[in-house]
């Protein structure tokens, strides 16, 4: 496994090296924007993992396996930012900063399976697909919001019950209280770890313990 600041090396080499141009240190530490120095010493030990080659004072010249690496970041890279900029509608600088930091963790079956998703949803927009409009207009009017427990609610906010984590036999007890998926649920105070919350048309007050467990859905604001 390579860590990220190589991986980030050498797609910056495939990147130079696919402007057709001899690319130097200097080159490189002007790209990353960091110092001659700190790219002289990953230089050496992409040289030591045989994916650069690099004479004294020379320029850089990626091995074979760097290079597909190097082809490998930039691909990932790629499609993040497409499916980010494309499918979320996020602004192309804001896209490309997501795809930096997310180029690193991917597998190449959810790779594929990005890449995948992305030309099916180009086919249907160059079909003008009705449902392509019909996301976009979802993704920037979202109906609902994410799920948060009981314990993250403002105060006099309203939802209902989303799902119960506690294990048995607590799950049981809030449930003999209405707990339960569907019911309704306002939290009307919280104070030294004790929240009180009306759930349907009865009160009560939880302990912590307790009120992490109930999730709540509320509706978007």
């Amino acid at each position: 496994m390579l860590s990220p600041r190589i991986e980030d090396y050498l797609e910056e080499l495939f990147l130079l090296e696919s402007t057709g141009r001899s690319v130097t240190v200097t080159d490189l530490a002007d790209r990353l924007k960091i110092t001659k120095g700190t790219v002289t010493a990953t230089v050496q030990k992409l040289v030591e993992l045989e994916l650069l080659n690099h004479e004294r004072y020379g320029t850089l010249h990626l091995t074979d396996a760097g290079r597909r690496k190097g082809m490998t970041v930039f691909r990932r890279h790629e499609g993040f930012r497409a499916f980010f900029h494309e499918l979320l509608g996020l602004d192309r600088d804001h896209s490309s900063e997501m795809a930096c930091s997310m180029e690193h963790y991917i597998d190449p079956v959810t790779e594929d399976r990005l890449y995948a998703l992305l030309e099916y949803f180009r086919k249907a927009r160059a079909e003008h697909q009705p449902w392509v409009d019909e996301v976009f207009l979802a993704i920037e009017k979202p109906i609902l919001i994410v799920p948060v427990p009981l314990t993250l609610c403002d105060i006099g906010s309203e939802g209902a019950v989303l799902r119960i984590t506690a294990d048995e036999p607590l799950r049981k007890a809030l449930a003999k209280k209405g707990f339960v998926n569907g019911t309704e649920v306002a939290l009307l105070k919280a104070e030294d770890d004790k929240f009180t919350c009306r759930a349907g048309h009865n009160t009560f007050e939880l302990p912590l313990n307790e009120a992490a467990t109930i999730w709540i859905q509320q509706p978007a604001k």
